[in-house]
């Protein structure tokens, strides 16, 4: 098909139109709405306008010119992305997705204003290329950026309605100007561009449901420098998919076919085996990076039937913390100069956030009716009710529903609670009676054999999670059925039914398994790098030790160092530029 372009010029009294030939126009249609059944983590719905979890970019790499895309998330087909290129141009993929990302980091360092100038060079930095045509490949990434077209239908989160619209939505991801510095009327940027080499600059607008979304939805932190050095797009998209569905967990199961839907990958039945071993490539770059801890695949019967288990350190979730701390230290609840940042967190205007946790979420549960319990939207509802009004508040609410007689609408009744401030008696109640509960709390901590709590946490990685798998499945044939409730439940109850497994078991009175000496794992001496979390672990462990007994430190001022030294430490230990000197000078300075 080719593009007509009305250019009507006058000669002899005849019109006529210019035709320019940019060839064939090719349609593609994916399916990639998933069968619930498929679905670990129901509790993350799919309405949130993300980078992360829609096809913004594509892992195709033999997309077609003119080829107009649309995925589906649903059976009825009234749920899809369509990405429409420019004439004659590719729909944006690998190589948009890396300059989206520096552009991310850029609009950071430059205020996280909607519009922002740039140059070819700062985007060449950001993204790390070493290319010699670097400006013309630049050039061409942000005009597909700018010139694709995006039909959202059903599937664009609107920020100030706090839905999805229902309207179809087209929008570009931006808008881009380049501007010669040399001409006349540009004297106030060129004032600006310290480099004289500099003769061009790139104006970049971030469109206005783009920008919405990336700056006021809410989001997790990413580390652009982390995902720029992941080599892979498929691992890339697979790292920020599983950062969102695991939240705060060490664990995930996940259904296969989930993610090859998600990323999206071809499922058909004579590509799927180079599909499988493209995701377990993905994986193994993530294990090798040290983003997960590792994976398992689960294949009972077929691949489309199979799931894949992930595990991660508590290493993650100290990190992942700090890049949400220090997000909201720099630029008050934006992002931080390192950070791309999406979904799932809500940010108020200089409001401190809350960081909701699953014992929380289960606590305030409990407290419900059980028409409350059972519906499958509510840990979700408690979660966001939580970080609009507050833990306690929620919880006050809970209780004054729980004491209800009728309650038809459980749902639309506690928010409505929530919203006219009817559990004020109770809350303040609760709050006089705190401190008496945690007295409580603390006596029965001190009932624990500390030679149990001791050989637990000196245990290897390995025992630990064999003693958790081995207590959860107790739990549950104790409890007669494994629902959302009593995953919940083990995970707030977690430590002290594990507690109770080894003494039942006598596991403590078993000689302990010899953990390896540090010197006996895997350290590069010929440059001391450090490439094993294990041993990052231990050196910061066995480092502050030492401190410790000389310095006479307080059990506070380790977690703190701790925390100062994996935080300014962590990027570089997952890029593999640690070195065990870095760690011991790091913790010196710490004590000063």
């Amino acid at each position: 098909m080719s593009k007509k372009i009305n250019d009507l010029i006058e000669t002899d009294g005849t019109d006529f139109i210019e035709t320019i030939d940019t060839g064939p126009t090719y349609y593609l249609e994916e399916d990639i709405s998933i069968d619930e059944r498929y679905i670990k983590n129901k509790a993350l719905v799919r309405m949130d306008m993300n980078i992360v979890q829609f096809p913004i970019f594509s892992k195709n790499t033999k997309r077609k010119k003119n080829e107009i895309t649309t995925y589906f998330f649903n059976k009825n087909r009234d749920t899809y992305i369509t990405v429409k290129p420019s004439s004659g141009e590719l729909i944006p993929g690998e190589g948009e997705e890396r300059v989206f990302i520096a552009l991310m980091k850029l609009m950071k360092e430059k205020g996280m204003t909607q519009e922002f100038i740039v140059t070819a060079k700062e985007i060449k930095d950001a993204v790390k290329t070493h290319s010699n045509n670097y400006i013309s490949e630049i050039k061409r990434a942000l005009l597909r950026l700018s010139e694709t077209s995006y039909n959202f239908k059903n599937t664009m989160y609107s920020n100030e309605m706090n839905a999805i619209l229902k309207e179809e939505v087209s929008t570009p991801i931006l808008t881009f100007k380049a501007k010669k510095l040399d001409l006349s009327g540009n004297e106030n940027i060129k004032n600006t561009i310290k480099d004289g080499r500099i003769r061009e600059v790139y104006i970049i607008r971030i469109s206005d449901h783009f920008y919405k979304n990336i700056v006021k939805r809410g989001y997790l932190v990413y580390d652009s420098d982390i995902l720029l050095d992941i080599n892979s797009s498929v691992s890339r998209t697979l790292y920020m998919l599983i950062e969102k569905i695991r939240f705060e967990e060490l664990y995930v199961r996940e259904s296969v076919f989930a993610l090859i839907k998600k990323i999206p990958l071809k499922y058909e039945k004579k590509t799927l085996s180079t599909t499988i071993k493209t995701l377990e490539k993905a994986f193994n770059e993530l294990k090798q990076k040290h983003l997960i801890k590792d994976f398992k695949f689960i294949k009972t019967s077929t691949w489309l039937e199979s799931d894949v288990e992930i595990y991660f350190d508590e290493t993650h979730n100290i990190l992942k913390q700090e890049r949400f701390d220090e997000d909201n230290k720099d630029l008050k609840n934006i992002y931080n100069n390192l950070a791309i940042s999406f979904t799932e967190k809500n940010i108020e205007e200089i409001k401190p956030s809350i960081a909701v946790t699953s014992e929380m979420i289960f606590d305030i549960l409990e407290k419900m009716p059980s028409k409350a319990k059972n519906l499958k939207s509510m840990p979700k509802i408690i979660k966001d009710t939580i970080e609009n009004y507050g833990y306690e508040k929620v919880k006050a609410t809970a209780i004054y529903m729980s004491n209800q007689k009728k309650v038809t609408s459980p749902r639309a009744y506690f928010l409505k609670a929530l919203e006219n401030n009817w559990a004020d008696d109770i809350l303040i109640r609760e709050s006089s009676e705190r401190s008496s509960a945690t007295i409580v709390q603390k006596e029965e901590v001190n009932k624990i054999d500390e030679s149990i709590v001791k050989f637990y946490n000196d245990s290897p990685d390995n025992i630990k999670k064999d003693i958790e798998e081995k207590t959860y499945r107790e739990y549950i044939k104790e409890c007669g059925q494994e629902t959302k409730i009593q995953q919940m439940a083990f995970s707030v109850a977690k430590n002290s039914l594990i507690y109770k497994y080894i003494e039942k078991n006598n596991l403590h009175k078993v000689k302990k398994v010899e953990i390896q000496d540090i010197q006996e794992k895997k350290v590069q001496n010929n440059d001391n790098l450090v490439l094993e979390l294990e041993v990052f672990n231990d050196i910061i462990n066995k480092s502050i030790d030492m401190y410790k007994m000389i310095l006479n430190l307080t059990d506070e001022k380790i977690i703190e160092i701790k925390r100062e030294t994996l935080k300014e430490l962590g990027t570089r230990f997952i890029l593999k530029k640690l070195t065990i000197d870095e760690i011991n000078e790091t913790i010196a300075e710490k004590l000063k």
